[in-house]
């Protein structure tokens, strides 16, 4: 037996800072044919979209239905015109999202008391750990020999956690896995961390394609990967600012403090490969060397104790432009940042952003994650 659960926890603006929450779950169950109780939980869960969606475009509803996830950003939130109206720091409830689970009683594959994420949106929940969850969602179907109704399809997704450098040649992490699924535009525009498989390319755009650093750029930020557009250069103000560099280091601290993570500089927060030129042209000697230095003493000077053994990090040619990667190995124990104004701060990693815990959430989750 398997079950598919849509479970969804949504707040609806009530036109000012106040909200209210809204929580409600949904079971489908299909004994003779698994793969209709999954259509039917994939059709019910696009519906609420769609209700997110039309609540989030129209004018004339003076409460919307939101969720960070949904629209694309995690501690942010929009009004109905689609401007910032409301922070998570004001009060909204945390853990917001929507997604479809499933659950079996097939102990030989996993644990029938656990619901599985494999659709949608959850701060929880890793996109890592989402495509392993479909990868086991396949084997239960094979297990029981059921039925999948031509559903069945080869995809590819990065497993950081496999690959043995972050090369541009490295596919040691790169995973192909069969899984059930609707269609590719759907995965691809609702949660971009695998990459389906397609028609052939060119051998040399193919080439590109295929590099690890591209495969991060496509997949867009989320809890393991950041983009930032310079190191140290304002490029609204256009010349080097400190709250630029402090954005580089509380994003290395929190990756560390977390699960690790890949931070790539000179490329902005679309995805769009824009080199780094404005950093390197603000040094005298206008050069990487330069570059590099800084960013050395960067790490040097902004850590209580040194970090540099969990870091790996150099330039990289993307898109004819180079660009500066830094890969950031998940911690063995906690991490503080200094900083001027505060002294130390403490940062984690929540899905696509980093935060700072004040002293009793930052206790409580040293004991934790370190001490428990």
């Amino acid at each position: 037996m398997i079950r598919y659960k849509v479970k969804a926890r949504l707040a609806r603006n009530l036109g000012t800072d106040d909200f209210s929450l809204e929580e409600f779950e949904k079971e489908f169950v299909n004994e003779k044919e698994p793969i209709k109780a999954r259509k039917e939980a994939f059709s019910y869960y696009m519906s609420i979209v769609d209700v997110i969606n039309k609540n989030e475009r129209d004018e004339k509803d003076e409460s919307s239905i939101i969720s960070g996830h949904i629209i694309g950003a995690t501690m942010n939130f929009f009004n109905k015109d689609g401007k910032l109206s409301i922070n998570i720091k004001k009060g909204v409830p945390s853990n917001l999202g929507l997604g479809i689970y499933f659950s079996s009683d097939n102990e030989d594959l996993l644990s029938a008391s656990e619901d599985y994420f494999i659709i949608g949106h959850n701060d929880d929940v890793r996109s890592l750990d989402m495509a392993r969850y479909l990868v086991l969602e396949k084997k239960v179907y094979d297990y029981n020999n059921w039925a999948t109704s031509n559903w069945a399809t080869d995809i590819k997704y990065w497993d950081y956690e496999k690959a043995t450098s972050l090369s541009m040649d490295d596919v040691d992490g790169v995973i192909t896995a069969n899984v059930l699924w609707t269609n590719a535009n759907f995965w691809e525009d609702h949660n971009p961390s695998m990459e389906w498989e397609g028609e052939e390319e060119p051998e040399e755009k193919q080439k590109e394609e295929d590099s690890l650093i591209t495969k991060i750029i496509k997949q867009g930020e989320n809890r393991n990967f950041e983009f930032k557009s310079t190191l140290r250069y304002c490029l609204l103000q256009n010349n080097p600012q400190e709250y630029i560099e402090h954005s580089i280091t509380k994003t290395i601290t929190a990756f560390a403090n977390t699960e690790g993570g890949v931070l790539l500089i000179g490329v902005d927060d679309d995805g769009n490969v824009l080199g780094l030129d404005k950093d390197i042209n603000s040094f005298t000697s206008k050069s990487k060397d330069s570059f590099l230095k800084h960013f050395d003493n960067l790490i040097k000077t902004h850590f209580s104790e040194p970090i540099d053994a969990i870091l790996k990090f150099g330039f990289e040619e993307v898109q004819s432009k180079t660009i500066f990667m830094v890969n950031v190995e998940k911690s063995n124990k906690p991490r503080f940042l200094i900083t001027k104004p505060k002294g130390k701060e403490f940062y984690i990693r929540r899905s696509a952003s980093s935060h700072s815990l004040d002293i009793e959430e930052a206790t409580q989750y040293i004991i934790d994650k370190w001490y428990a």
